[in-house]
């Protein structure tokens, strides 16, 4: 339900961006832009996971080829950090670090809503690598899953080539939180020794976007 929730609020926030730039014309061309990204991923439906780490943070980046119509294709990469809490799993104290990297393929749609500002919708699949660092883990502790997620960015730019802008969306991966992730048959103190519901987080984030093409001296 909340998730159904994300998506209307993204679809609604585009679909105003798109009626406001309809009434506008002689707009800037969309160009084949490279973006990267700082984010925040923010548990969703995931309480164990939630309560056992803490987010430190995700980086990525993509390059994306304009195709026609603000349309465009590309792909990307990225690394997301989560910590393990000291004492989440009490009595057991443990420390660690639970590390994701990403590769996925992107396919976009981008325009202008100003001289200046334009918005980007974007849809993501590819594959995630988990790899869990801690005491009790296994030296080989990595899964993998399939990745994807959804969201919607706005920019401004600062000179005619560099953006910056922030973004909005969903992810989520095809595997489950477990406690033998971590090396354990349960979870101390809890019952429970699997999450319910696949890895996913909403995603805020702070980023640029780069255009490849020739400033010009005046104007676009």
């Amino acid at each position: 339900m909340m998730t159904t929730r994300y998506i209307g609020a993204m679809v609604l926030v585009v679909s105003t961006m798109a009626g406001m730039a309809q009434s506008r014309k002689g707009l800037p061309p969309v160009t084949t832009t490279f973006k990267g990204t700082l984010v925040l991923p923010v548990p969703l439906g995931n309480p164990l996971f939630a309560d056992i780490t803490e987010t430190i943070g995700q980086l990525d980046g993509a390059l994306t080829f304009h195709i026609r119509n603000g349309l465009g294709v590309g792909a990307g990469a990225k690394m997301t950090w989560f910590g393990i809490e000291e004492r989440a799993l009490a009595p057991l104290v443990t420390t660690g670090e639970i590390r994701k990297s990403t590769y996925f393929g992107k396919l976009s749609y981008e325009r202008y809503t100003g001289e200046r500002t334009f918005y980007e919708l974007f849809g993501r699949a590819g594959m995630s690598n988990y790899v869990f660092d801690c005491p009790t883990c296994a030296s080989d502790a990595r899964v993998g899953a399939f990745h994807w997620g959804a969201g919607v960015a706005y920019y401004l730019h600062a000179t005619d080539n560099l953006a910056f802008g922030l973004m909005l969306g969903y992810e989520t991966d095809a595997t489950t939180f477990e406690a033998g992730d971590l090396g354990l048959e349960t979870f101390p103190g809890r019952v429970e020794t699997a999450e319910a519901r696949p890895f996913q987080n909403v995603i805020f984030g702070m980023g640029f976007s780069t255009r490849f093409k020739r400033s010009e001296d005046q104007g676009w």
